[in-house]
């Protein structure tokens, strides 16, 4: 019966009209190559594979860097790789998350060259197909050792009651999705380059600095034993410029400016990027003239980015879920190094929060990869379906500040058997998380909550913190009762966790549209994030210690000009 089933499934992709099954060769070669493959291919004494899929992920991209008005590098590059995965046993239980058997890191970084192949740019079908077999033939070797160990490993350790299938059944699909290309010259993005870095002169004690800019127009190719088979077109923009820089006492500083897109109108003109980067300059020189932080735990506002970045990282990063079994590679590599504390063991304790409060009851938390503008922005983490070729779709995860459920693939949790369509690169991604308020107040009535706070405590002073890097403030601000502010140097964020956002006391009605790439080992994708600005009744802000290397021995040549 399960043979018949396939079948059905190839004869479906054979015949499909969407452009995703057109003659193209690389099609061709995936289709040719997979009816093979499920029909012979197998070890003696082992089954052969359930479920076959294919991406050829092609690659045209542009790249340029400068530093201090001067190019340093500069080019264009083609690329065409192959992922292969291949599920052996059922369902029910496959070969699928079989590093949460054993094997430790060496185990994991096998799995995850296993089925990741470099191909040929020219589209040549012998060629293109030998390398399929290659790779569908050491895939499903692996496949079929993953399962026998896991199998093991269960039998040992005892099948749980609330074990769920490793992998689930999803209706057959043909989508396609494209976005007109990035038509760039290599010669605009080196000039742009060089004009931007060209701001960092202004600063002799600026040790280091770089412009870069990024154009990547990818098509994907998909292919599945079930039928499903998907092209996706996707362009992508990234400007971004970073500067370090000392102060008279040798303390390093660093800041940067990021901007993404998927076409040029959603790049910035370039006097607004100049004036970006100027605004890196002004920060880092406010920056060297600011106070130490000292340790301090109280009231602390969260404006702009800072407010997106913190809940982007500290909060949304663990909206994915994992099955008991296993985990998503990101999980299961932060788990064996020890980063972070684990985002395995995060996302357990959040599966295990579903129907728990998590936020306060202001604050409602959507993942739309469907929208693509907000509040008058340009959203760029939307997609029509994901990397399985699952339909993208609205899904609640907080309402009311309870937890309602978590973001999935294919691989099922508890209580969360089908896909919400949010495979994305390596792993479960959102694509645009919104933070809706039913309470907000305005910008002016945060600073005076947080005023009143620091007053209502006898405290000195209270922060405010408008940019950040990981929990490090790029910009951090004193506020004291009588309203005046200090600029602030070297302070960080300590001790975030998940649960300090039940902690938030307000949130603004303006929200601040932040995007970026995401994605762990593979962080190809764009997820964006609209989230207000957020008071948090407690947070611990502390001194980070400062490397001070010795200053040069004499002024920079540019300090003469």
């Amino acid at each position: 019966m399960k043979r018949q089933l396939l079948t059905l499934g190839l004869l479906v992709l054979a015949s499909l009209p969407l452009r995703a099954q057109q003659d193209d060769v690389e099609t061709r070669a995936m289709r040719d190559e997979m009816q093979r493959s499920m029909k012979q291919l197998h070890l003696e004494a082992m089954d052969g594979p359930y479920y076959i899929a294919y991406k050829i992920v092609d690659s045209d991209r542009k790249e340029a860097a400068a530093s201090f008005g001067s190019l340093t590098s500069s080019g264009e590059t083609r690329s065409r790789v192959l992922s292969v995965s291949v599920h052996v046993g059922s369902y029910d239980l496959d070969n699928s998350n079989a590093s949460g058997a054993g094997g430790g890191l060496a185990a994991l970084l096998g799995s995850l060259g296993a089925g990741s192949n470099v191909l040929p740019v020219d589209d040549n079908y012998d060629e293109l197909r030998r390398k399929i077999w290659l790779a569908t033939d050491a895939a499903y070797k692996k496949a079929v050792e993953d399962l026998s160990a896991k199998k093991a490993s269960l039998e040992s350790k005892g099948r749980s009651s609330e074990r769920v299938a490793d992998f689930s059944k999803e209706p057959p699909r043909q989508e396609s999705e494209s976005l007109p290309p990035i038509d760039e010259k290599l010669s605009d993005a080196e000039q742009l380059v060089r004009a931007a870095s060209a701001a960092f002169r202004t600063l002799p004690l600026v040790e280091s600095s770089e412009a870069q800019f990024e154009i990547d127009n990818v098509t994907e190719h998909f292919l599945n034993s079930e039928g499903t088979a998907y092209v996706r077109q996707t362009p992508g923009l990234y400007f971004h410029t970073s500067a370090s820089m000392q102060n008279t006492t040798g303390e390093m500083f660093n800041d940067s400016y990021s901007v993404y897109g998927r076409s040029l109108s959603d790049l910035p003109a370039q006097p607004k990027l100049m004036e970006q980067t100027q605004a890196v300059v002004d920060r880092l020189s406010a920056r060297r003239k600011g106070k130490v932080a000292r340790h301090y735990s109280g009231p602390v506002l969260l404006e702009g980015d800072a407010a997106a970045e913190l809940f982007a990282h500290n909060f949304a990063s663990h909206l994915g879920a994992h099955s008991s079994g296993g985990g998503g590679i990101e999980s299961q590599l932060s788990a064996i190094l020890g980063l972070g504390g684990g985002s395995g063991n995060a996302n357990g304790a959040l599966l295990n929060k579903v129907g728990s409060r998590v936020l306060p009851d202001f604050l409602t938390v959507v993942d739309d990869p469907q929208l693509t503008q907000l509040d008058g922005h340009t959203l760029f983490g939307n997609y029509k379906f994901d990397e399985e070729g699952v339909p993208s779709r609205e899904t609640v995860v907080v309402k009311d500040g309870i937890l309602k459920t978590l973001l999935t693939s294919r691989t099922p949790a508890r209580g969360m058997l089908q896909s919400t369509g949010n495979m994305r690169g390596r792993g479960v991604l959102p694509g645009n998380v919104v933070v809706d308020v039913a309470r907000s107040s305005t910008q002016d009535e945060l600073r005076k909550q947080l005023v009143d706070l620091i007053g209502a405590r006898g405290l000195e002073y209270g922060y405010i913190l408008r940019r950040l890097s990981g929990n490090a403030a790029l910009e951090a601000i004193r506020v004291y009762p009588d309203g005046h502010e200090d600029t602030v140097r070297d302070a960080r964020i300590a001790e975030i966790t998940v649960n300090s956002f039940k902690d938030i006391l307000a949130a603004s009605r303006d929200r601040t549209v932040y995007t970026e790439r995401a994605g762990g080992l593979a962080a190809s994708d764009l997820v964006t994030y609209v989230v207000p600005d957020l008071l948090f009744e407690d947070m611990t802000v502390e001194h980070v210690p400062n490397d001070t290397p010795k200053l040069p021995a004499i002024p920079s040549p540019l300090a003469l000009n």
